[in-house]
């Protein structure tokens, strides 16, 4: 008698795993991005650059059908496969095959729709397919957030995704492809220009920021004033900052000649660096601060207790145990950073910003994007770069 309840729950079928706690998120999202530009728009046409696009029926076609079925086959892969824990790399992937497949249904309805239209017409996504864009990338991260991890699957995915259509001359109908094309050097000297500015931002922050935490580690003098000194400069708005030290460089220049060979000076982009990195000492000072004080003192005392020094204790203990604190504050920085790196233009100190500021005073959006959209992809592969960098560090310890 005491056997049978064993023997009635041994021959009961297991129970089948619960989905995920991502799975409701990642199926709305998947929804309503499947949802988004049959309700918004797939395509604008505009008859130039110069006036406002309109909303344009997509032409239908053999290949234009099999682009959307595509993308509806990928959103609904993407709402199925996310009901598995073990399945959310699959969905992360279903989404950058989903975002693709989108971008080929607009590239394939621009082309279809500028042939029956005038030689300076442009074709450019609605507001739907950038809703769907956005939608996708938050489901994306959701996955990634289940199994613990970052979106790099989907952001590598739908970067060599992206690349494929480029070469294959799916997006060539859109207007922002155009204007790339037509703009190549002007385009390629912008993000090299967009680069050294927020490389050099970043580098001039380290060189402060580091050697000021580990005198402010042991000096809690030094540290309220580096704190209090960081956190007013992010009182101070981007452009103020950039006007207050235009002054100071432009008399620094007058003085000295030889500076303006360096590039110094009252415009361009030594205040523009300066500016940038004064916003960056917060992000670094403070994740320094917290990452070396990662270290219990229990186990700083055992290590003083041995004989270790404090260079060998910052060496061994404080910079292996506080890595993953640190590279987080230096993700929040380098972000950081190449985003501030676009106001650079408004005091000639060049960049992707110049086309963006183009574009708004000629008012044509697809200038605009040509400005914005590196800039986005940029700061997506510093931070999923760094964040590879962070968890494989914090896997190792």
């Amino acid at each position: 008698m005491p056997l049978r309840p064993a023997l009635l729950a041994a021959s009961q079928p297991a129970a089948a795993p619960s989905p995920p706690r991502e799975a409701t998120a990642v199926g709305l999202l998947a929804a309503l991005a499947a949802l988004a530009p049959f309700l918004l728009g797939w395509l604008s046409l505009a008859p130039n650059r110069l006036l406002s696009p309109r909303p344009a029926e997509l032409p239908m076609g053999p290949e234009l059908g099999l682009a959307m079925g595509g993308f509806l086959l990928a959103c609904l892969l993407v709402l199925l496969l996310a009901r598995r824990a073990a399945l959310l790399p699959w969905a992360e992937a279903a989404a950058a095959l989903a975002l693709c497949a989108l971008l080929a249904t607009a590239g394939l309805g621009a082309r279809a729709a500028l042939e029956a239209a005038s030689p300076m017409a442009r074709a450019m996504p609605a507001a739907g397919v950038w809703v769907a864009m956005l939608l996708l990338a938050l489901a994306a991260g959701s996955c990634a957030a289940g199994r613990g991890g970052t979106p790099g699957r989907f952001l590598a995915l739908a970067v060599l995704g992206v690349g494929g259509l480029l070469a294959t001359g799916l997006l060539d109908g859109l207007s922002v492809v155009h204007e790339a094309a037509a703009r190549g050097p002007e385009l390629r000297s912008a993000f090299s220009g967009h680069l050294a500015l927020a490389g050099g931002a970043l580098a001039l922050a380290l060189m402060v920021s580091v050697p000021l935490s580990l005198l402010a580690l042991r000096r809690p003098r030094l540290e309220a004033a580096l704190m209090g000194l960081a956190n007013g400069f992010q009182v101070v708005p981007s452009l103020a900052l950039f006007g207050l030290l235009m002054g100071p460089l432009a008399a620094l220049a007058a003085l000295w000649p030889a500076l303006r060979d360096w590039g110094v000076g009252g415009i361009g982009p030594a205040p523009a660096i300066l500016g940038i990195a004064a916003y960056l000492l917060l992000p670094l000072a403070s994740s320094l601060l917290a990452g070396l004080r990662v270290a219990s003192p229990a186990l700083l005392d055992a290590a003083r207790g041995q004989g270790m020094t404090e260079a060998g204790i910052l060496r061994r203990l404080r910079l292996p145990l506080g890595w993953g604190v640190m590279l987080g504050g230096l993700r929040v920085a380098a972000v950081q950073a190449v985003g501030l790196a676009t106001l650079a233009a408004l005091i000639g100190g060049g960049g992707l910003g110049r086309l963006v500021f183009q574009g708004i005073g000629q008012m044509a959006a697809d200038l605009i994007l040509l400005g914005v959209l590196p800039v986005v992809l940029l700061s997506l592969l510093v931070d999923g770069l760094l964040a590879i960098l962070q968890s494989g560090l914090e896997v190792a310890r």
